[in-house]
Parts: C-alpha cells; sequence; structure tokens
C-alpha cells in the first residue's frame, strides 16, 4: 500500500518539528504533506526544513479545507493518514493504522480513552457527539472528534465532503459508513500538551452539532450528491 500522511496546520511551529522528526524515524517513512493553514509563525519554515512537502495558504481556512484540498494533492496515494501538528497524536502509532487498512478497514479512526488529561468539557462533549454520530452511521465511533485517522482512496473520491472546519471529520465518517465503507478503530495514547487544542468552543461545537443535525435529517431525506455517490459503484 502506498500512503502519505496529511498535516493541517496553524500556528504549529513549536510543536510540529518534534511530530516530522518522529514520523521521519518510522521504519518506513511515507510522504508527508503540510497544509500550513494561513500561520502567522514560522510553521511552513519548520516543515520545510524536516523535508515535508508544504501547502500554504494566505489566510486561515479552517481544518475542513485544509484536509480536502490535501486529500486533493494527494490523490494518487492509496490511503492518506492524517493527524495533527500539536503533538496529540504519537507518530509512531501510523504503522498501527495502516495495518488496519491492509486488514480491510477503508476508514481507521483512532480511539482515545476519555481520562483526566482531556478537559472535562472535551470528555462530555466527545462522549455526546461520538454515540450521536454512532447511531447515524450504523458503525461503532468510539471517538468522533479524533483527527488521527486513515482514509482510503476510493473513500475520499467517493464521500462528498462540505468544507468547513472541525465538523469535516464528523461527516465523512458517517457519510462513509451509511455509503458502506468499512470502518475500523485504534486504540491511541490520550495526550494535551502545553499547547491545548485549537476547537473553540463558542464556535466550532455549534458548527459539529449542527452537522449532527443535518446528518439525522439525511437519514430521512439525503441530499443529490449522497444518492448519487450511493449509485456508484464498488
Amino acid at each position: 500500500m502506498r500512503a502519505a500522511v496529511l498535516i493541517p496546520a496553524y500556528q504549529a511551529a513549536g510543536q510540529l518539528g518534534e511530530v516530522l522528526q518522529r514520523l521521519q524515524a518510522l521504519e518506513n517513512c511515507p510522504e508527508i504533506l503540510v497544509i500550513n493553514d494561513g500561520s502567522r509563525d514560522a510553521t511552513a519554515e519548520v516543515a520545510r526544513q524536516f523535508g515535508a512537502r508544504v501547502l500554504s495558504f494566505a489566510g486561515n481556512r479552517g481544518k475542513g479545507v485544509a484536509l480536502i484540498e490535501g486529500f486533493r494533492a494527494l490523490h494518487e496515494f492509496d490511503g492518506v493518514v492524517t493527524l495533527d501538528a500539536d503533538g496529540q497524536h504519537p507518530p509512531e502509532c501510523v504503522p498501527s493504522f495502516l495495518a488496519a487498512a491492509q486488514g480491510g478497514a477503508d476508514l481507521v479512526l483512532g480511539r482515545r480513552r476519555r481520562t483526566a488529561e482531556m478537559p472535562r468539557f472535551r470528555r462530555l462533549a466527545n462522549a455526546w457527539s461520538s454515540e450521536w454520530a454512532t447511531a447515524l452511521a450504523g458503525q461503532r465511533i468510539s471517538d468522533s472528534q479524533c483527527g488521527f485517522r486513515f482514509y482510503a482512496r476510493d473513500l475520499l473520491c467517493r464521500t462528498p465532503m462540505t468544507p468547513g472546519r472541525y465538523e469535516l471529520e464528523t461527516e465523512v465518517a458517517v457519510r462513509a459508513a451509511r455509503l458502506g465503507f468499512r470502518v475500523a478503530e485504534v486504540d491511541i495514547p490520550t495526550v494535551y500538551g502545553e499547547a491545548g487544542s485549537h476547537i473553540h468552543a463558542f464556535r466550532d461545537v455549534p458548527r459539529i452539532v449542527g452537522v449532527l443535525g443535518r446528518l439525522t435529517v439525511e437519514r430521512l431525506f439525503p441530499p443529490a450528491q449522497m444518492r448519487a455517490a450511493a449509485r456508484l459503484p464498488a
């Protein structure tokens, strides 16, 4: 399997170098693409210093847009592993995602334990949204907000995606499961460093709730793009 690693990055100069160094220490280091999402610090320079390919936006466009542009840039690969630039996703777990994919999974989701290391509000929101996403998807989604994932190329080609911010990851998981793609999960450590999360409670959480509401309606009234995707050959 020919896979690449995609890292959406915003204001990540302080943590990105270590993430890239650990990726490069893997036995078979994949190609790495960093999407510099309008950072005002040295994120792009750090990425190039460590040998990553870089695609930069002039301004901050949101994680969802960064992921979609990254998927387009990596369309020739059999699959893409996504992880965050802030060090919360241990690069050493990448082989576990690829092993699950080689075992037949089309979408492999990172699954964190909801320990005390995860802020209390995040634990509650994650548990609630994950249960809702599981009910909508018809397959288990234990950690709907974890960005450490593997996406197969066919899934990326067939699953409709709405540009946005963090809510894209929830949308893709539910829609891919509804289209019949096989979802698997990999246990990963729960890591919260000094950098914290870029998820904004008053901006991003309502957007995640909104997409779950929209996906609830879609179950009864699928939009044209989902009806078209369902008709495509597997």
